[in-house]
């Protein structure tokens, strides 16, 4: 399937019908680094990398290898930090965007392989640090088979459990990549809005 950003109707429609909306943000945000240090400026994006504004919605830095990974439209491109240049292209078959909700995120594990969300469905895509090869990811929602929607914000937690929250709706979900599985992080107060997973958020999850 073609890399786009899809019609929004039918399926804000079906957000509605499945889950509590809480206004999760429209606007894009700029993100924090996965390793250490992150940046979302347009100063970075169209000047520095010669990257298109209207075709970057995400990028994370990866300080222990010294690379930024940029989120775009149709590819995720990585590039050397101390040089500017292009290391690596790869396209990413089967991924759409939804706009009017959060956008999809990307995170980096400790070993520096990059983790890229759907904002539409439940699913993942992980790019090897090393080889650069994609592989995808269905989650399945436990207790909430047939919500079919994505994630808007993804972040490791200190102790490298990986954590999104939904593109809508502001339900976060603990991931299991290697299962194939996500459970819902029970939480006392109203689903969270923005779009972003904070340090102080991740270890709250962590304690409870």
């Amino acid at each position: 399937m073609r890399n786009r950003i899809v019609s929004v109707g039918g399926w804000l429609t079906l957000v509605f019908a499945v889950t509590v909306m809480a206004g999760c943000s429209s606007e894009r945000v700029s993100t924090q680094g996965a390793t250490a240090g992150g940046t979302g400026s347009d100063h970075f994006r169209s000047v520095a990398y010669g990257t298109d504004e209207r075709d970057t919605l995400r990028v994370k830095t990866d300080s222990a290898r010294g690379r930024h990974w940029v989120l775009g439209l149709n590819r995720m491109r990585v590039y050397d930090t101390a040089t500017r240049k292009l290391i690596r292209q790869i396209a990413l078959p089967s991924w759409s965007v939804v706009q009017f909700v959060c956008m999809p995120d990307l995170a980096i594990d400790g070993a520096g392989s990059a983790f890229v969300a759907s904002n539409v469905q439940p699913r993942l895509w992980r790019i090897d640090a090393d080889s650069f090869e994609l592989t995808e990811h269905e989650i399945k929602l436990q207790g909430k088979e047939q919500w079919d929607i994505g994630f808007g914000a993804l972040a490791f937690s200190a102790n490298g459990a990986l954590y999104g929250m939904m593109s809508a709706g502001g339900s976060v979900w603990k991931i299991d990549v290697a299962g194939s599985s996500a459970s819902l992080v029970e939480r006392t107060h109203p689903p969270l809005t923005g779009c972003a997973l904070t340090s102080q958020l991740l270890n709250s999850f962590e304690r409870s």
